[in-house]
């Protein structure tokens, strides 16, 4: 397993709200991670991502045009993005939501309103996940 400091990650932010994504950076800036983009909906957060590769991406279930969901199982999809966590980020709490997302493949999830503490936890685990995934790749390259 791969030692993972949240310094060494780069994240993507993807929610149609421009405060969820400001406060979202601003909770992972406070928590020491230095590289943060933002993305207000699928299409932007796409061109991102054909540029630039992220370990994490949190993203928002409902948003208009394409989902966070839908951008989601497009990914896992494809093994470029074996490697790069999804949380999940949705004022949607019903566990079928919840249940859905985990078994379409992502990594953590989050229901707003986000509290820092709670991200903070959320990203512990999911630093270890990251780690496991990097040491594995290591292994088999």
């Amino acid at each position: 397993m791969a030692d993972i400091k949240i310094s060494d990650l780069k994240a993507l932010v993807v929610d149609d709200h421009i405060i969820i994504r400001r406060d979202l950076e601003q909770f992972l800036k406070n928590m020491g991670c230095k590289h943060i983009d933002q993305a207000g909906n699928v299409n932007d957060a796409q061109g991102k991502m054909s540029k630039e590769h992220y370990n994490i991406i949190f993203l928002d279930w409902n948003m208009p045009g394409k989902s966070g969901f839908n951008l989601l199982q497009q990914c896992r999809a494809n093994k470029t993005y074996d490697d790069v966590a999804f949380v999940i980020v949705s004022a949607e709490s019903d566990d079928r939501y919840i249940i859905e997302a985990l078994k379409a493949g992502a990594t953590s999830y989050i229901v707003k309103p986000v509290a820092e503490s709670t991200l903070q936890e959320h990203l512990q685990k999911v630093l270890a996940w990251i780690g496991k995934r990097a040491g594995a790749t290591r292994q088999t390259a």
